[in-house]
């Protein structure tokens, strides 16, 4: 158990957002306060102004590593997270979530990665999955965001991964991030819901995992993510349209990513269905559907009559959105090594 002595030279500087989840805070607080690693200092941001929770909880805790900051007005999941991706004094920073909790060894593991990778700049950790339950409990599920492999404890990823293609590798909640002067991950105030691989698309790579799981991600009962499906198509269209944009892949390695979405379930390739009619530049993606991935696409287009409209609507719509992909996107193809193959 950490003490409550401030540190005396902070190497982690520690973001915790909340939002009128006085059940939940808590749980995370106490999970950052039992570091073993303790030479850090943490912001506990409350985006509900008008929430006193926040404040008396640290008044009892009286921790000095731990300052409330309240925002004037609610900022809402996106912007308050782009507070964070502006580098600190600190050599590291971290984001805790306030419905996710930290193994004690989470710092100083994540530390000691980022010692062993002095040319990265972003590590995250394997996270298990816990469901929140009607009670306000929570149940493990026994899964993790990333199998465990025996005799694998770091993986590094070059960009160019194909769960990039529409999503991201890292999750906030279970990353450390190498502090640089200058450095600014500040991103358009997008969906919550893919805050992740909009702000991956900025991240220089390779990008760390520690393989052991040293945090802990809830599905909570409520959550800040929408649930307005044909938005999440369009985000997920818009998402691979700009991968597939400057992407170098052959035709033998595009057939094999066609496959493998083919292979998931629910099936991945409506999202490339779906890139191609929002992106001209993409239709050559179509020479890989089936008649199979067709009609699992227009079914889509059904059940939402409004979404092909949408989406062939949504470089005008939402034309920043897509420059920052389109900037990033490129950036980061023609740092790849994929340039070279």
């Amino acid at each position: 158990m950490s003490t409550n002595a401030p540190a005396e030279t902070a190497r982690v500087r520690v973001y915790l957002p909340t939002c009128r989840r006085p059940q939940l805070l808590p749980r995370a607080l106490a999970s950052l306060r039992a570091q073993t690693f303790i030479n850090w200092v943490c912001e506990l941001h409350n985006d509900a102004p008008d929430d006193p929770s926040p404040a008396r909880l640290l008044a009892q805790l009286v921790d000095p590593r731990i300052t409330l900051v309240t925002h004037e007005r609610n900022l809402g999941g996106t912007a308050t997270f782009n507070l964070f991706f502006q580098a600190p004094a600190e050599p590291f920073y971290s984001i805790l979530e306030d419905d996710n909790r930290w193994e004690p060894d989470f710092l100083a593991t994540m530390l000691a990665t980022a010692g062993a990778h002095p040319a990265a700049s972003v590590f995250w950790a394997n996270m298990r999955v816990a469901q929140e339950q009607a009670d306000g409990s929570f149940r493990d599920t026994g899964r993790t965001i990333w199998p465990q492999s025996v005799g694998e404890a770091v993986r590094s990823f070059p960009w160019g991964q194909p769960q990039q293609i529409c999503g991201a590798l890292h999750s906030n909640g279970a990353a450390l991030f190498r502090s640089q002067p200058g450095q600014n991950f500040r991103i358009p105030v997008v969906p919550f819901a893919v805050i992740e691989p909009f702000r991956e698309r900025m991240f220089p790579h390779p990008l760390v995992l520690v393989t052991r799981p040293l945090a802990t991600f809830s599905l909570t009962l409520r959550t800040a993510r929408s649930r307005d499906a044909a938005e999440w198509a369009e985000m997920q269209a818009m998402l691979a349209a700009t991968f597939f944009l400057h992407c170098p892949w052959d035709e033998a390695r595009m057939a094999q990513v066609w496959s493998d979405a083919r292979a998931r379930r629910p099936t991945g390739t409506t999202n490339f269905i779906l890139a191609a009619l929002a992106q001209p530049e993409c239709r050559p993606l179509l020479s890989h559907a089936r008649w199979g991935d067709w009609c699992v696409a227009l079914r889509g287009l059904v059940r939402r009559p409004g979404l092909y409209v949408r989406i062939r609507r949504s470089r005008q719509v939402h034309a920043a959105w897509w420059r920052f992909l389109e900037q990033h996107t490129a950036t980061r193809w023609s740092e790849s090594a994929w340039k070279n193959q």
